[in-house]
């Protein structure tokens, strides 16, 4: 049954690989420049998203960004760990995870997308004002002094 698994595992990798090789050949290209660009635009692709997850993580830390940017981010992460490894399939699919993933969000769109994951609360104000601007701007709220009788 290991024999299997692991045959089920190897054959698509051994494929992709020869059909690199077949398409590096037919294209005059040598078959390690093309693993090694692949490469290079896989770590530099990670490295800049890795920097972007710890900015986002920060934004939803102050509750001021959108967990929608950790998903997108995140499949931009595995495209560029599909980008390092070498084949043609897989940088083909790394390429379809970039360009065909998510739909992007215009500014009106996304800004009500946060105000119902914030309940309400004014996220763009920045720091520990973002409750007290939601408290003196929400329509419950009654101005007047209180004077208790007895």
């Amino acid at each position: 049954m290991p024999l299997v698994v692991l045959v089920w595992l190897l054959v698509p990798w051994l494929l992709d690989l020869w059909l690199t090789v077949m398409v590096a050949e037919a294209i005059g290209v040598n078959v390690w420049l093309f693993f090694l660009g692949s490469a290079v635009l896989g770590i530099a692709l990670l490295v800049w998203e890795w920097r972007r997850v710890q900015t986002y993580w920060q934004a939803l830390r102050r509750l001021e960004g959108s967990p929608w940017q950790l998903l997108a981010s995140a499949r931009r992460g595995l495209a560029a760990l599909l980008l390092i490894l070498p084949g043609l399939g897989s940088d083909v699919l790394a390429l379809a995870l970039l360009f065909l993933g998510g739909r992007r969000r215009r500014a009106k769109d996304h800004s009500r997308v946060h105000q119902g994951w914030h309940q309400g609360f004014n996220v763009h104000s920045g720091g520990g004002r973002a409750a007290e601007t939601a408290y003196r701007t929400s329509p419950g709220v009654i101005e007047g002094e209180f004077r208790r009788e007895e």
